[in-house]
């Protein structure tokens, strides 16, 4: 049950950047109706991956690479501006472009989901929980996509506390790369008295806070001066 709440929770605040991007496509074929079906689709699809990655995270530098590029996310999420849009409905259907649809849906989803992916990967052991985890999530984020949007559009810190979140588990995968094993327990006896992991998470978290408030405050003084 605890691995299921924490699955549940990392896809929740993970994905409510992303479902600008999903909903978006969504919203613009909503008369195709296949909010469950892209949901079960992107459930089964999320576990998948999520199952490829812990497999190879044993790999030296894997963590390492993957924490880079989750660091980029976290930063890229906390100082970016989002803004709502609107979309016009095509008056066709048909099953061929139900398909097309989900399969956008699909790819889209691999190129926005690492963030949640790697950090799942790394505190779930059963295929259970990760599957109903990333179910439920996806259940409430795409049955109350406006709601979702309209949050991540009108208030600027979920954001910051979703990117600050990615961010410190992006640290926390970095530094328990195998590469990094030797280095760790050499600082680990220097330092007894010091948990180095949590702390350099914990800094992260403070240092993506910083950047994206200060990024908010620069943005919202262009606009004022526009």
């Amino acid at each position: 049950m605890n691995e299921l709440v924490k699955v549940f929770l990392v896809t929740l605040v993970s994905d409510i950047d992303n479902m600008l991007i999903l909903g978006a496509l969504l919203r613009k074929y909503t008369h195709l109706k296949i909010t469950l079906p892209a949901i079960i689709v992107l459930t089964f699809a999320r576990a998948f991956y999520v199952f490829i990655i812990k497999s190879l995270l044993d790999i030296p530098m894997l963590q390492l690479l993957m924490g880079i590029i989750l660091l980029f996310i976290a930063f890229k999420l906390v100082s970016k501006t989002i803004d709502g849009e609107s979309f016009t409905r095509p008056s066709y259907q048909s099953i061929f472009i139900k398909i097309k649809v989900l399969s956008v849906l699909a790819a889209t989803d691999f190129l926005i989901c690492l963030d949640s992916v790697v950090i799942i990967a790394g505190i779930s052991q059963h295929v259970e929980a990760v599957t109903l985890g990333i179910f439920t999530s996806l259940l409430i984020s795409l049955l109350f996509l406006p709601l979702v949007i309209k949050l991540a559009t009108n208030f600027f810190w979920i954001n910051i506390i979703a990117g600050a979140f990615i961010a410190q588990n992006a640290v926390i995968g970095i530094l328990k790369d195998p590469v990094l094993t030797d280095w760790l327990t050499t600082m680990n006896r220097l330092f007894p008295d010091m948990n180095l992991i949590n702390m350099t998470a914990n800094g992260a978290i403070i240092i993506f806070i910083i950047i994206g408030v200060y990024s908010y405050i620069k943005h919202q003084r262009i606009t004022i001066h526009k």
